[in-house]
């Protein structure tokens, strides 16, 4: 893992704060009276001022690099890969419960592991791929109650729990698009093109799919105005800042932290108590975290 140019607690402490920013929108989307796609649009458009703002800023300051055409393509690529995985995340909340989601919807970094050593020849350590196994091994010990259940007594379903899984290998080709265009282009102006096109996708998708796209209640809007600005602007954009800092393998690792973030948070609002099993998985992925800060 190359050494960070800005302070390693700095850059650490923004990539968790923003994975925490996540793990809080499974919740604003169950509360948001809209499809999955529209709850999507409405992430990226409230999200957009904010982003606009971030990218002006780092334009004032000197010896910031300006966007090439080398750069556009994987910035493309980065908006597709998160519109599918918002609106396959979303659509996935409906079918399962909010931890299944979150966890099967977080283990991308299997694939971005992979993706970062043979694409960007990042090499993971024996403390990252150590880390890896652990906290895999804590997301599979959080959903093993319901996928050993045989009873009806389990909440969600396969078609939800394989939605989940469709984000999370979508969620990779996102994170591996923004390594790419971090090489040459600003974070901030990389979410917010990303943020963009995602935005446009998703309204495409609303419309094709004949989703209510306004939100019809206050607690709709408040809903969907927290995914913009919480889960998205603060969260998404902090993730992209850190992306530039740390590489892909141990970035993409830390990004398990919603998950747990997820599970405290379904059980608090909305009475989904974790099991034995689930709770030691949780344990098992904030020690895969403080691992990789080791590391």
């Amino acid at each position: 893992m190359p050494a960070p140019t800005a302070p390693a607690l700095a850059m650490f402490v923004a990539l968790l704060t923003g994975a925490t920013c996540i793990g809080f929108s499974g919740v604003f989307v169950r509360f948001a009276d809209v499809g999955p796609a529209a709850a999507g649009f409405w992430r990226m458009i409230f999200a957009l001022p904010v982003l606009a703002l971030w990218t002006g800023l780092e334009r004032r300051r000197p010896g910031q690099p300006a966007a090439t055409s080398a750069a556009l393509l994987p910035i493309v690529l980065a908006g597709l890969a998160f519109g599918v995985d918002v609106v396959l995340y979303n659509a996935a909340l409906g079918f399962t419960t909010i931890a299944n989601a979150s966890l099967l919807g977080n283990l991308s970094p299997v694939a971005v592991v992979l993706g970062g050593w043979l694409l960007f020849a990042e090499r993971p350590s024996r403390r990252i791929l150590g880390a890896l196994a652990l906290a895999i091994g804590g997301a599979l010990m959080l959903v093993l109650p319901k996928l050993t259940a045989t009873s009806a007594a389990v909440p969600g379903s396969l078609f939800g729990d394989s939605l989940a899984v469709g984000a999370a290998l979508s969620y990779a080709a996102y994170i591996m698009a923004v390594r790419r265009a971090r090489n040459g282009v600003d974070a901030g102006r990389i979410s917010l093109i990303s943020s963009a096109i995602c935005a446009v996708f998703c309204l495409v998708a609303a419309l094709a799919l004949g989703e209510a796209i306004l939100p019809s209640s206050l607690q709709g809007w408040l809903a969907v105005i927290a995914l913009g600005l919480v889960s998205h602007a603060l969260g998404q954009g902090l993730i992209t800042l850190s992306l530039g800092q740390y590489g892909a393998s141990a970035a993409s690792l830390v990004m398990v932290w919603p998950a747990l973030v997820s599970v405290l948070a379904a059980w608090a609002i909305f009475g989904e108590q974790p099991s034995p099993a689930q709770a030691f998985g949780g344990v098992a992925i904030l020690a895969a975290v403080l691992m990789v800060r080791k590391g």
